[in-house]
């Protein structure tokens, strides 16, 4: 940056994803990541302690694999976008829910970038700048996997979602050329042109072109370093596409030139999106659970055949979703080339509650009579400060897990407060059936 930098501040910091160019070698979009609350980076080094009897010293301490880095952040639930911006198989437009559950058809292998900005700037206003996030210093984590996706909320909080990822490169640049820039490509703008700029004319009425200079109507957007590697050849770099940038001749003319082989070199011009909700509020979360048959607590609606008929109140719930890999190496690569998704996985789901009746039952009936239960959520706009009526709510997310069966249950009380239920769910996942996912993004 162009002053020194004595502190990262909250807000000169942000997290962006991309598909990887590991994947798909082609220029893919940069997404930002919306209502990221805490950002979490680490890197452990694998090494192998090499001794020999007789000597009390270590021969050496050899690096045997790629480091082990760990990328985990915590964000706000909204509308869907963001989880389908990791690569989640999520339904769009709030229809109905996709073919499988948010295992299917993963869209792995991520870019993921920590672009710190300038302290007294908005980091999303660098968007609209003339050379966009040139100047901005990145930390980028290369071939990216989820490792684990959870889902929280409470009453007096928002719901929030919490993700952890395993990377196999890290790379530490500066976006473009800006101030305090590496001078690792100057000025890349090829995808910021307008079209009439890559036609080289305009047309006016009478059908006349009038030639454009280059440097009119260009918008330079700055290039950062490719963190993925090609994991399958052994870790090499991944390459980039042809750049078109605006450089100078060898008698300092402004001239266009074309970079074949930009090696590492992606332009960093990312997609800014609104989402129609800030976040989740306590309000607008509505859980469904069919009764327990084995005297457990009234999750939803009356029941028949109680003694006392009433309801609970769910005070939190917490999911949690593992994305158990297989690790695959080779000889003659210290990095992994490829991750493999492990069936079927085991995820749980837990509620805390006030409840005010429980259903009649014997718990050894759970032993013959072991249920699967159907478990939905819905997070929508739950604000009746407006003339609407209270039905006309916004869905904006929704969650089902169809064969959820139960851990167990505690009931706590102590003077002076509320008796406490706490219920545990487990649930099978594969890419058929387990947690299905729906969203109102578009």
């Amino acid at each position: 940056m162009g002053l020194s930098r004595h502190a990262i501040r909250y807000n000169s910091i942000g997290l962006f994803l991309s598909e990887s160019p590991g994947a798909n070698p082609k220029p893919s979009s940069i997404h930002f990541f919306n209502r990221t609350q805490s950002t979490t980076l680490a890197i452990d080094v694998a090494r192998q302690d090499i001794q020999q009897i007789g000597d009390e010293d270590f021969l050496d301490r050899k690096i045997v694999t790629e480091a082990n880095t760990q990328l985990s952040f915590e964000y706000l639930l909204t509308d869907g976008y963001e989880e389908k911006t990791l690569g989640l198989n999520i339904a769009s437009g709030g229809g109905s829910f996709p073919s499988g559950t948010i295992y299917h058809n993963l869209k792995e292998d991520k870019n993921a970038f920590l672009v710190i900005g300038e302290e007294p700037f908005d980091l999303t206003g660098y968007a609209h700048r003339p050379n966009g996030y040139s100047g901005t210093d990145a930390i980028g984590v290369g071939n990216c996997f989820i490792t684990n996706y959870s889902i929280s909320a409470g009453v007096g909080d928002v719901a929030k979602a919490s993700v952890n990822m395993v990377g196999s490169n890290v790379r530490y640049s500066c976006v473009g050329s800006g101030a305090g820039g590496t001078g690792w490509i100057s000025a890349m703008g090829n995808l910021g042109y307008t079209l009439t700029q890559l036609d080289g004319f305009v047309n006016l009425q009478d059908g006349a072109k009038v030639k454009l200079e280059q440097s009119e109507g260009a918008t330079n957007k700055g290039g950062v370093p490719i963190p993925s590697l090609n994991l399958e050849e052994g870790g090499t770099d991944v390459l980039g596409a042809p750049i078109t940038y605006l450089g100078e001749d060898d008698d300092g003319n402004e001239v266009t030139k074309t970079l074949e082989n930009p090696g590492t070199g992606l332009v960093f011009d990312p997609i800014l999106y609104n989402s129609p909700v800030s976040a989740i509020t306590p309000g607008g979360i509505n859980v469904k659970v069919k009764n327990l048959n084995i005297g457990g607590p009234i999750l939803s609606g009356d029941s028949e055949g109680t003694c006392t008929k009433g309801s609970a109140n769910i005070q939190s719930f917490n999911i949690s979703l593992p994305f158990a890999r297989e690790d695959l190496y080779g000889l003659g690569s210290m990095h992994a080339y490829g991750r493999k998704m492990k069936y079927p996985q085991l995820g749980t789901i837990s509620f805390s509650l006030l409840s005010s009746a429980f259903e009649s039952g014997n718990f050894k009936d759970l032993f013959c009579d072991d249920e699967v239960y159907n478990i939905e959520i819905d997070l929508n706009n739950h604000c009746d400060y407006t003339c609407y009526p209270s039905s006309a709510h916004d869905g904006f997310m929704k969650f089902v897990i169809n064969n959820a069966k139960l851990d167990g249950y505690s009931l706590g009380e102590s003077i002076g407060s509320f008796a406490t239920m706490d219920c545990n769910f487990s649930f099978g996942i594969s890419r058929k059936n387990g947690f299905f996912m729906s969203g109102s993004f578009t």
